[in-house]
């Protein structure tokens, strides 16, 4: 898999000198590529495909339980099971052992984690590339965007409730 990362980023970046433009969509990439050769689907593309549309559709089933509180219905636990990784989807309301529970919330507050580290490190690397612009902040504090979006929810589901 990397090495065909690497394989795409180096076309990418042909096709960044190719338009000469600060910012590029990945669709006009995409569509420059096919029709120059050089990006085709490969076999397992297809299974890819579908994987990520069946996660796409399980990560995005919500439910509202009695308090109001909207929840992901299924979650997933990614283990390792004779020597390779699986991810599971368990129905939080129907299933899934405590030892799962605990693990997919361990390793959903460790991906946001690496998202804030990530972020963060390309805020400094901007602030750093570019001293002469008013500094980029990065608040690390995320309980006013949860409230502000629990208060959001609620509004919505209220409305749906007496709409």
């Amino acid at each position: 898999m990397a090495k065909f990362n690497e394989q795409l980023l180096q076309i990418w970046n042909e096709w960044e000198e190719a338009t000469g433009e600060d910012a590029n969509n990945p669709n006009d990439f995409i569509d420059w590529a096919i029709s120059n050769g050089k990006l085709t689907p490969r076999p397992e593309d297809l299974r890819r495909i579908f994987r990520r549309q069946v996660s796409t559709a399980l990560r995005q089933a919500l439910k509202i339980d009695e308090n109001g509180t909207t929840y992901r219905a299924k979650q997933c636990v990614s283990i390792i099971e004779n020597g390779a990784q699986r991810t599971l989807w368990f129905d939080v309301d129907k299933g899934g052992t405590p030892q799962l529970r605990r693990k997919a919330a361990r390793q959903r507050r460790d991906s946001i984690a690496n998202d804030v580290y990530r972020a963060m490190s390309d805020v400094e690397h901007m602030n750093f590339q570019f001293p002469q612009d008013e500094p980029i902040q990065f608040v690390l504090d995320f309980t006013e965007d949860y409230n502000e979006r629990k208060a959001l929810e609620m509004m919505d589901t209220d409305t749906k409730d007496t709409g």
